[in-house]
């Protein structure tokens, strides 16, 4: 209000005539109400000179004579004609108690009834846009409240922890969300902001998801369940796919639109759906070793799923002095078998492909004889066939002993 008595004194001042901000008692907001329910029959057109003031025409003004029969009545250039108190009301809030710029008729012509008008119009379209850009402002604020309440739970070893009720965020979130980590490792690229990157995920989600910063380049994203269902039901291929499948098709589909908006090197890690109101702090550790995880055992990708990690996470959970004992058990003077480019790969696709030599060849475009001699190459420097179950089980396991071990 004290902003509106200053625009008032600045009109005064353009203007060269007397105005007052006027709060409305009972009676008359109840006559400027039915002003207002009138006018929408019968709006009073205005005549007159549409130029300056006249000293002659202040006192009767013939665009306010019209309208004898009400006590108030609503001019053509939208202010209000009081009668009673010789007065013109221009208003600024219609709610009760109702707020209105008065002036004497006969002070304004039409035209500048207009321009306050106007100018009253481009104030609240401001101030609409402030408030706007205030609660966006809150809602970071919220999310980085939440952020810094899981850092604490987290260094605390809390990995069980209910939210708190003074949290504001806390009315956003449910028992049923999918967790996403988004983490940006480039060192010289700019981290998006917070706004523009909340904005090009609730595009790709098409609804409302909580976003949390957590650290300079780290994001958690919590989406309710349904839109992820939405989105992934909307694929063809999604008909004969497994939850794992969906999921991982849904990271896809939100790293390339990161990655084409934004330059720098991402990596997302989900996990299936938690109770983001009691286990939050959990989730985030299971989203940050997947994370680590995946980078370990999966080096060439950006997308970790917890769900396909199982074996990966047992290994990396094997004290280190244990991985060495069993690597110099089983893989003494072989473990440069490991940093032949060609024999990883050929290992990898075996085991990703089930151990299917058909496959793993088309796989790797060579002739499936050509599969076969390096396959025996591997039994003849390890003394292991991983044709067999049992030896593939430990190559397998040897494999990824070696890729933590060389990478920690």
């Amino acid at each position: 209000m004290v902003e509106m008595e200053h625009i008032v004194q600045q009109l005064e001042q353009t203007l060269g005539i007397s105005l007052r901000l006027k709060t409305l008692n009972e009676q008359e907001y109840g006559e400027l109400a039915k002003a207002l329910a009138a006018s929408q029959d019968d709006a009073v057109s205005i005549g007159g000179s549409q130029g300056k003031r006249s000293t002659q025409s202040k006192a009767k003004s013939p665009q306010f004579q019209h309208g004898q029969a009400r006590s108030m009545t609503l001019t053509a250039a939208g202010a209000y004609d009081n009668e009673a108190l010789g007065e013109i009301w221009i208003p600024i809030q219609m709610q009760k108690p109702g707020i209105v710029i008065a002036a004497a008729r006969g002070d304004l012509t039409v035209s500048e009834i207009r321009l306050i008008e106007l100018w009253l119009s481009t104030l609240r379209g401001a101030s609409s846009l402030n408030a706007k850009s205030g609660s966006k402002a809150e809602e970071e604020r919220s999310a980085q409240q939440l952020g810094a309440w899981l850092k604490e739970c987290l260094e605390a070893g809390e990995q069980v922890a209910e939210l708190p009720e003074e949290l504001p965020i806390r009315s956003s979130l449910s028992a049923d969300m999918v967790p996403f980590l988004l983490l940006n490792e480039s060192e010289h690229a700019p981290a998006p902001s917070y706004k523009a990157l909340q904005r090009l995920l609730r595009s790709y989600f098409d609804g409302d998801i909580v976003l949390v910063p957590l650290h300079e380049k780290e994001w958690l994203i919590l989406a309710e369940q349904q839109l992820l269902v939405g989105i992934v039901d909307d694929k063809e291929e999604l008909t004969a796919e497994g939850e794992q499948d969906s999921l991982a098709l849904f990271c896809m589909g939100l790293y390339e639109l990161i990655s084409t908006e934004w330059v720098g090197d991402f990596h997302i890690s989900a996990i299936p759906s938690v109770n983001a109101l009691h286990a939050l702090p959990q989730a985030v550790n299971m989203l940050r070793e997947t994370m680590t995880i995946g980078r370990t055992f999966q080096v060439k990708e950006h997308i970790h799923l917890s769900t396909g990690l199982h074996l990966e996470r047992l290994v990396y959970s094997i004290p280190e002095y244990q991985r060495n004992l069993f690597l110099r058990e089983y893989a003494a003077g072989h473990t440069d078998l490991f940093e032949d480019s060609e024999t990883l790969s050929t290992l990898e696709s075996f085991f990703e492909l089930d151990c299917n030599v058909s496959e793993t060849a088309k796989h790797l475009y060579i002739h499936r004889n050509t599969l076969l001699y390096r396959l025996d190459k591997i039994k003849q420097e390890t003394g292991l066939d991983v044709r067999s179950f049992s030896d593939a089980v430990l190559v397998k396991i040897t494999l990824l002993l070696y890729k933590v071990t060389k990478r920690k």
